[in-house]
């Protein structure tokens, strides 16, 4: 992939946009697969929430988002929908594998 300096058109920044939206869509998939792999070492339903780590992640995504050069007020409240609707994913999950709530598709 070229880089945005390297980019000589429209079509060449579209695409790499494209490309990198693809692997940030990936990435999260793949994020999801270890959110629900965690949910066997969790023994409870309400252990699943895990306050303490979220307390712990949003300021180190906060650090990682300036040292990118990127606006922390964008990046942790982006993480933290990410990290709840995660956390709500790994619920249903855990429910499922328990055989207390009906899964769909894969699960």
């Amino acid at each position: 992939m070229k880089t945005p300096e390297q980019c000589s058109a429209l079509e060449d920044i579209r695409w790499a946009i494209d490309t990198l939206d693809q692997q940030i869509i990936q990435a999260l998939g793949q994020r999801l697969a270890y959110v629900k792999a965690a949910a066997q070492f969790k023994p409870t339903q309400d252990s699943i929430a895990a306050p303490e780590r979220v307390a712990a992640m949003l300021p180190q995504r906060q650090q990682w988002a300036e040292q990118a050069g990127l606006d922390p007020m964008f990046v942790v409240p982006l993480f933290a929908q990410i990290i709840h609707w995660n956390i709500a994913q790994q619920v249903r999950h855990w429910r499922v594998q328990r055989g207390l709530e009906q899964g769909v598709g894969d699960e």
